[in-house]
């Protein structure tokens, strides 16, 4: 590319030319030296030196050339191949000679175009009026679809075709050149923006913790202006109870870690974010950190949850946060962080009429005096909550069998019917006590209203029977278990009348899209109330012993839809048929008897039927698979 190779061609033939001559000269001189007149065996002699001359000659050129021709290759290819842009002008005129596959990309011209251009014609239009012309290394150039690039141009002296030229390299810097632009207006913006956020202090430390910036309305927090905090490092520009929070968490930005957090410092509380700031190599050059004074945000925040989940008289919790730190203890019960557990509903039989012969201050303090009664008594790590007007409620962990939970009631009636001392006047409180025990897998999957709805029935359930005060919530207690008893009678009629339907949904195989078997899916049609949902029924089938007759029918008319389809069938494996059962099919007795004689029965190939069971059926007969 840099030197036309008919160049290499011309050397050769002239090296070639002079060994021969060499050989000649040898011959002369070996004529010279034998006698005359020379026989036929001198002349052969003087030849075959002249010959291996010249074959010496060439063969020494032919390498020479080669190894010549190898390096031009090379000079070629870093030419062409170069990612940054290259080019060769002409010495003189400037006139493009040859460009790399970098520039035309670059700048948008063909090669052709490109060739008919002098340097000058790629520069930018703001040397239009200018007195001298623009001179490297640093230019300005516009592209052919007029974006300007900011460009440094290396410049090389060689030889192109037998001429002298410039081979130039250009490096695109617009990047860098706005990036530097950039952060000498950054600080400027950091100072405007710290300066009108309130209550805020922003803080730049570079890797040796030196700080680089610092401003905001709230740097006399740390004892310090501006000026005294930048060009010191961290220990010097900080209080040492500062500094000593302040390190560990720059370091963590250094390391390349965006993180935020409640710092409290003093008697302040600060949201703390810190992030890594790159330079233009994509380094991590310095960390920022952004303070901002938040004490009296939290201050109201904690105003606002004290309203929302505390009674505002008695300064208990109220109901909402009792139904949140129910939701909780059911989430953590259904993952199996914690065990099962009980809910107690506390009516205050005496508060109506405390409230209304001492008046309504006295049936505040008996509630509350009620309250820390059961804490001490019962040495509860949570509150207990009150959930209405003269209701409480409380969560006991690890208790969930209705023996423990009935002494825990006959526990707490002993306790309270100590009287209750307020003000010197002694109060007694005699309670009402309904219990919703959470002692099934099913149970936690309840919501928080419906666990404390259960407790409250089975409460009022107990002030309606003669001699009780207490009661465990049982699903004939509400109206929710009339209707289950109804469901229950239609369930059985269902059964008996095999007005169940089974719904094939198909099952492919992902890597090949090919069916490969169907799940069998339960649907009642219920004769009055249309379809009626899974999750309200197969509960109550289960709870009444029914779940096992539905999982044998499934079975049945699964597996003859299934034998009628294999005969069908013509895929390279028999058709899968998924059904789910549950666990009262897998404690029947004689289960894989009866299993066989339905397969056998229906002509089902082996390996065609899968039981499918849940996680919490499996966990509670672990002996029957």
């Amino acid at each position: 590319m840099l030197r036309n190779r008919r160049d290499h061609q011309q050397i050769l033939l002239r090296l070639i030319g002079g060994y021969l001559g060499l050989g000649v000269v040898a011959i002369a001189v070996i004529l010279r030296i034998l006698p005359f007149p020379f026989d036929l065996k001198d002349l052969f002699l003087a030849w075959s030196i002249l010959g291996a001359s010249g074959a010496l000659g060439y063969g020494l050129m032919g390498r020479w050339v080669q190894q010549l021709n190898q390096q031009q290759n090379y000079i070629d290819y870093l030419f062409g191949e170069n990612p940054f842009p290259v080019w060769v002008c002409d010495q003189d005129s400037e006139q493009f000679l040859a460009v790399n596959r970098a520039a035309i990309a670059t700048y948008g011209y063909s090669e052709a175009e490109f060739l008919e251009l002098r340097l000058k014609d790629l520069n930018s239009d703001r040397y239009a009026n200018a007195d001298h012309p623009p001179e490297p290394p640093q230019l300005y150039h516009r592209t052919r679809d007029g974006q300007e690039l900011t460009v440094e141009l290396t410049q090389i002296t060689c030889c192109y075709q037998n001429q002298p030229a410039q081979l130039m390299i250009v490096q695109d810097v617009t990047v860098q050149q706005e990036t530097a632009l950039a952060l000498q207006n950054q600080k400027v913006q950091y100072r405007i923006l710290a300066n009108n956020v309130p209550s805020s202090a922003v803080l730049l430390f570079d890797r040796d913790l030196y700080c680089t910036f610092a401003a905001g309305t709230d740097l006399q927090r740390f004892s310090r202006d501006h000026q005294s905090l930048e060009g010191r490092t961290l220990d010097e520009a900080l209080p040492p109870e500062i500094q000593a929070c302040f390190e560990p968490l720059h370091n963590r930005a250094l390391g390349g870690e965006s993180f935020t957090l409640e710092l409290p410092l003093q008697d302040q509380i600060y949201l703390m974010s810190l992030l890594p700031i790159y330079d233009a190599q994509g380094t991590i050059s310095q960390a920022m950190s952004i303070a901002q004074d938040i004490t009296e945000r939290k201050r109201l925040e904690a105003q606002l949850h004290h309203s929302a989940f505390f009674d505002p008289v008695t300064h208990l919790p109220n109901k909402t946060w009792f139904l949140e730190h129910l939701q909780m203890q059911l989430t953590c019960c259904q993952a199996g962080k914690t065990g099962f557990f009980s809910v107690f509903f506390l009516e205050l039989e005496r508060f109506n009429s405390v409230k209304y012969s001492l008046g309504h201050g006295w049936a505040v303090e008996m509630m509350v005096a009620t309250a820390e009664r059961l804490v001490s008594c019962l040495n509860l790590a949570d509150p207990v909550a009150r959930v209405g007007d003269h209701s409480l409620a409380l969560l006991l962990t690890n208790l969930y069998t209705p023996l423990d939970a009935t002494a825990i009631a006959e526990y707490i009636h002993q306790q309270l019917n100590q009287p209750l001392e307020i003000d010197s006047q002694e109060l007694f409180s005699s309670v009402a006590i309904g219990i919703a025990v959470i002692d099934t897998p099913e149970r936690t999957e309840q919501s928080p209203e419906d666990v404390l709805q259960a407790a409250d029935t089975a409460m009022n359930y107990a002030r309606t029977q003669e001699g009780a005060n207490h009661a465990i919530f049982a699903p004939q207690m509400s109206e929710a278990a009339a209707a289950r008893f109804v469901l229950e009678a239609d369930l059985r009629g269902a059964i008996q009348d095999q007005a169940f339907e089974v719904y094939y949904q198909p099952i492919f195989a992902l890597e090949t899209t090919q069916l490969i078997g169907f799940e069998a899916l339960m649907r009642w049609r219920h004769p009055h109330h249309g379809w009626i949902d899974p999750s309200r029924f197969i509960p109550v089938a289960e709870e009444t012993g029914l779940m096992g007759l539905i999982d044998w029918w499934i079975l049945g008319e699964a597996c003859r839809q299934l034998a009628q389809w294999q005969k069908q069938w013509h895929g390279p494996q028999p058709l899968l048929l998924s059904v789910n059962v549950s666990g009262a099919l897998l404690n029947q007795f004689g289960l894989r008897d009866r299993l066989r004689q339905v397969i056998l029965t229906n002509h089902i190939p082996r390996g065609s039927l899968k039981l499918e069971i849940t996680e919490s059926v499996l966990m509670q007969h672990p002996t029957a698979i």
